[in-house]
């Protein structure tokens, strides 16, 4: 039986931006992240555009002389901030060395390679332990398989599976550990959103033309194998999410109450017609999406 992949708490919901995360509370967030150490994790996944850097804040403040694996990011400017822009976060983050840097969101207006090999650099420093992309297409990642790339993050999630076998593929064959984020696609698979939130998440695809009737089909899927197993629908997106082959999943959570549930996965599992079933309405959900789009948000870098 393969190993489900570990869980990490990923950080964005603390640090609201772009419409995004609009409710939380900063006392809510700290409980969060207190109560996620209490059980025993100890990775963490965060960015400086969460909050305007108020995410990093809150995971140094909490975790700080704390043993704990933590992952950032950087936005790609130009070569000669990176360094800068890394001491930001490492100041934040009351530490003096990344796990992972990941390069957050390419972009088509400037060159990557200098930039990526400006933040290589780091390493020799001791400043940063490993780089990583994120949310980057798998045809910008070949170009720049010669430097020294050893994460990719992407995302794990029903909602958005196109592409996903293809990074899987390539991981595999080059080395690379995969993390994904948001399995449980933004809150909408837990089945409190049929309808569009009042939040910036009612923009997404799901909610337009042909891919909503497909949407509302994935959730009474998800709502019957979780009552079949006795377990949330929250769960279930989650033990799909786990079942990817993935290094690591970076689950998320407003308050310790919807933590503990998702910390409770690792007994559950599908078998593969269950799997198979998800898969096919899933698929089924992002061919709904613009042929052009290799994400969730439509985001074009």
């Amino acid at each position: 039986m393969k190993r489900s992949s570990d869980l990490a708490l990923g950080s964005w919901q603390f640090g609201p931006s772009h419409g995004f995360w609009t409710g939380g509370t900063i006392q809510a967030s700290r409980l969060t992240i207190r109560a996620a150490y209490k059980a025993g994790i100890r990775h963490f996944d965060t960015a400086p555009a969460y909050g305007n850097g108020l995410a990093e804040q809150l995971l140094g403040s909490v975790l700080f002389q704390k043993t704990a694996i933590i992952d950032t990011k950087f936005m790609p400017k130009h070569p000669s901030l990176v360094a800068q822009d890394v001491q930001k976060s490492l100041d934040r983050l009351k530490r003096t060395s990344i796990n992972t840097l990941y390069l957050h969101w390419p972009s088509s207006s400037v060159d990557l390679r200098p930039i990526v090999q400006s933040a290589a650099r780091l390493i020799e420093q001791e400043k940063v332990h490993h780089l990583g992309l994120s949310n980057t297409p798998l045809s910008l990642v070949q170009t720049l398989q010669d430097l020294p790339i050893t994460f990719l993050q992407v995302p794990c999630s029903l909602l958005w599976t196109r592409g996903l076998e293809e990074y899987k593929q390539y991981a595999k064959k080059q080395g690379i550990s995969l993390v994904g984020y948001s399995p449980l696609g933004l809150g909408l698979l837990s089945g409190k959103y049929p309808e569009k939130p009042n939040d910036r998440r009612g923009d997404l695809y799901v909610y337009q033309g042909t891919a909503y009737p497909i949407y509302r089909e994935l959730l009474e899927l998800l709502s019957f194998l979780a009552r079949k197993k006795s377990i949330s629908m929250a769960q279930l997106a989650l033990v799909w999410a786990r079942s990817q082959d993935f290094e690591t999943v970076l689950m998320g959570a407003h308050s310790p109450e919807q933590l503990s549930p998702l910390l409770e996965t690792d007994t559950f599992s599908l078998d593969e017609g269950e799997k198979r079933l998800l898969d096919e309405v899933a698929g089924r959900l992002c061919a709904c999406a613009p042929p052009s789009w290799d994400n969730l948000f439509g985001h074009r870098w």
